[in-house]
């Protein structure tokens, strides 16, 4: 198993110090990769450069389904082989017009996609099991996507994440390693991995099992300084995996 981090991560980071500062972080707390949210405005060949420098596989990308095309360029120049859509509203899930919408727009995506090998799936937040519903199992089932499930927004929304990593089994592509503060988890910071709800013991045994290619870090609040969390968490994720 490789370990990447998801960039939104180190949004602030890159806000005070710029794009090679994040890479060069990331490189620095010994991890394999990195998933994008956005390009910082770098060229495809800029980045790619920044990328070799630092010696960070491009593995993953959150990209919306209608925004794939526009950012083909990155994703052939990068070679990424994995492309997230981030976010859909439970609005757009609950209209019949906005979904069907919705779902013409990901088969066009991912047609561009599947012609170049790359594949194309959904992260979750929590709002997907809202009511009882399952917008995870429906949007990958209708569209033929596969998943990329946050462990830590499933706990939110009351699940348990190896139960969950189980119903996906054969749809699991990759899996957000995000941790979860025992109470009020979508409000507190995210402990370092492996100290804190969501049970990472039984998540990495479910990946392994799996046999799940990246564990991708994502936080969005931090306990301790980027470095640090980032340090100890591939240190835990580590020792997890083995």
């Amino acid at each position: 198993m490789k370990f990447g981090v998801q960039l939104y991560s180190l949004r602030e980071m890159a806000e005070r110090e710029g794009a090679e500062a994040v890479l060069k972080a990331v490189s620095e707390a010994g991890y394999d990769g990195v998933e994008f949210a956005g390009f910082y405005g770098k060229t495809p060949e800029e980045m790619k450069a920044l990328l070799e420098k630092y010696k960070l596989i491009p593995v993953s990308a959150h990209i919306g389904a209608g925004a794939v095309e526009e950012n083909l360029p990155y994703i052939d120049a990068l070679g990424i082989r994995y492309v997230f859509i981030p976010w859909v509203s439970t609005e757009t899930f609950s209209s019949p017009e906005q979904y069907a919408e919705l779902l013409k727009t990901v088969k066009k995506a991912k047609a561009l996609l599947d012609g170049r090998g790359v594949v194309f799936g959904y992260h979750n937040h929590a709002h997907e099991y809202e009511g009882g519903n399952d917008y995870i199992g429906r949007i990958t089932d209708d569209a033929g996507l596969k998943a990329e499930l946050d462990v830590f927004w499933a706990t939110v929304a009351g699940k348990d994440a190896v139960s969950e990593m189980k119903r996906l089994k054969g749809k699991l592509a990759l899996v957000h390693i995000k941790e979860a503060a025992a109470e009020s988890p979508a409000e507190k910071p995210q402990p370092v991995v492996g100290e804190g709800a969501v049970g990472m013991e039984g998540v990495f045994a479910e990946a392994k099992a799996q046999n799940i290619p990246w564990a991708v870090l994502e936080v969005e609040k931090y306990p301790c300084s980027e470095q640090e969390y980032l340090a100890k968490s591939l240190a835990n994720m580590k020792k997890l995996a083995k």
